[in-house]
């Protein structure tokens, strides 16, 4: 092609039209690397609890009602099953002592029953019941014991759920970052690509466009050259 003002003007029409309008090439595939992290950052987002967030936080909360709603203690012996048994195993034990003591305060005195005999067998009867009493309050503490234990127990497992949903949690969120990041790092590349074959886009067809804006005016001053040239032969 040679190197007229109407060739070049032809020439750059055409490149102008070639390049046409601009179009991404997404030959490195980073437009659909970023989709796949963009994708994969949003599913992990929209799906927290399938990926471990909040995982124990049923655990938490019902551990956590329960200790709200933890009853005070109370304490009684008709419905202690260890005092019951005591107060059978005493109250035998007394009735059996009340009654050798009064065979034995009979046979002393011939077989009567005086009121030193009864009195006898009554101290033998009180002294396990008083003896009963002492174990009441050794069941009292135990009860109290069982109570403190299995609150603290419950309390210790709180603790311990509540850590593991936070532990949970925070690996959670720390893989969100990464993917979060995995996003960002993706879309940088992206959109640097795309800059860079747009700038590059942009710069051949601002080079063709001055070509042919240059080529436009050259064949107006020859025309212009051509036309002021025949009037001067004219006159």
């Amino acid at each position: 092609m040679g190197n007229s003002a109407k060739d070049i003007y032809s020439n750059a029409q055409q490149k102008l039209k070639d390049l046409g309008t601009f179009k991404y090439d997404d030959s490195a595939g980073l437009s659909a690397a970023y989709n796949t992290a963009y994708s994969d950052y949003n599913n992990w987002i929209n799906n927290a609890a399938k990926y471990g967030y909040n995982q124990y936080i049923t655990d938490v909360n019902e551990l956590y009602s329960q200790i709200q709603n933890y009853k005070k203690f109370s304490y009684d012996p008709q419905k202690d099953k260890l005092f019951q048994m005591y107060k059978q195993q005493y109250t035998n034990q007394g009735n059996r002592a009340m009654q050798n003591q009064m065979g034995v305060a009979a046979a002393a005195s011939g077989g009567y029953n005086s009121s030193v005999a009864q009195t006898s067998a009554q101290n033998a009867f009180q002294g396990y019941m008083d003896a009963l009493s002492d174990k009441a309050a050794e069941t009292y503490q135990n009860a109290l014991d069982m109570y403190k234990y299995n609150r603290q127990n419950t309390l210790d497992k709180y603790n311990a759920a509540r850590e593991m949903n936070n532990t949970a949690n925070e690996q959670y969120w720390k893989q969100a970052d990464v993917r979060a990041n995995n996003m960002n790092n993706a879309y940088n590349a992206f959109k640097d690509d795309r800059s860079f074959q747009y700038n590059k886009y942009s710069d051949n067809r601002k080079y063709w466009q001055t070509q042919e804006q240059n080529a436009q005016s050259q064949l107006n001053w020859e025309k212009e050259y051509a036309l002021n040239k025949k009037l001067y032969k004219g006159k």
